[in-house]
Parts: structure tokens; sequence; C-alpha cells
């Protein structure tokens, strides 16, 4: 009796055990430049960097302009500090017919839309 009882335990262990601490192989995470890469995060600093030479060489005396332009250049002071950086607010102010489009007009679109993009991408997929 002793036999069938420990033959059944050990049948049941044995797939269970090796289900816990087999060989599993585990796949390589990616390094944080290839994680970079992947999803763009050069090219969407780049394209902040781009805006904020266009905000510094606009000149507009418009109140919601200079006030986008300061929340924008605080924003991307703070982004660039951070190690997981949150661009949900870029994604706000870049989707399509946001504050970017109404102060920038035809002019901005085109860069407003690869920000928008970039920015989205990486907000869904963090």
């Amino acid at each position: 009796m002793e036999i069938i009882i420990l033959t059944l335990i050990l049948l049941v262990s044995c797939p269970m055990f090796n289900w816990l601490f087999g060989n599993k192989k585990l796949q390589p995470g990616l390094s944080k430049a290839a994680y970079w890469k992947a999803f763009e995060l050069h090219a969407l600093f780049d394209d902040l960097h781009r805006v904020k030479a266009v905000l510094e060489h606009t000149y507009d005396t418009r109140i919601d302009f200079i006030a986008f332009k300061d929340e924008f250049l605080e924003e991307l002071g703070e982004l660039e500090g951070e190690n997981s950086p949150d661009f949900s607010k870029v994604s706000a102010w870049f989707a399509p017919n946001a504050e970017w489009d109404k102060l920038m007009g035809p002019r901005g679109r085109v860069l407003g839309t690869s920000v928008f993009k970039r920015a989205d991408w990486w907000k869904r997929n963090q």
C-alpha cells in the first residue's frame, strides 16, 4: 500500500517539479539601446528638439502660444531627465486638431504628425 502511494506521489510530483524548476529557455530582454531603437525614442526626441527650435524661432505674442511654449519647454526638460518618460501630455498636444495644430496651422502639420505618431506608439506600448 505504501509503495503504491509513493509511486503515485512520484508520478504526480515529477511533472510538477519539472514544470516548476525545469530547464526553461528564457529569452533575453532588449538592452536599453535596442529598446529605445525599437520604440523610436531617439527619433521622437529629435522631433521634440525640432519643435523646440520652431517655437524659439517663432515670434508670436498670443497668450496661448506663449503658455504652450513655456509648458512644452518645461515638459521637454522633465522628459529628458526621466528614466521612463511619460509622453501623455506630448501625445495630447500633438494629436490631430489639438493645440499644436491650432497654434502652428498647416506649416507645423508634418512635424506635429511625426511627434504624435511616435509619442502615441510609445505611450501605448510602454
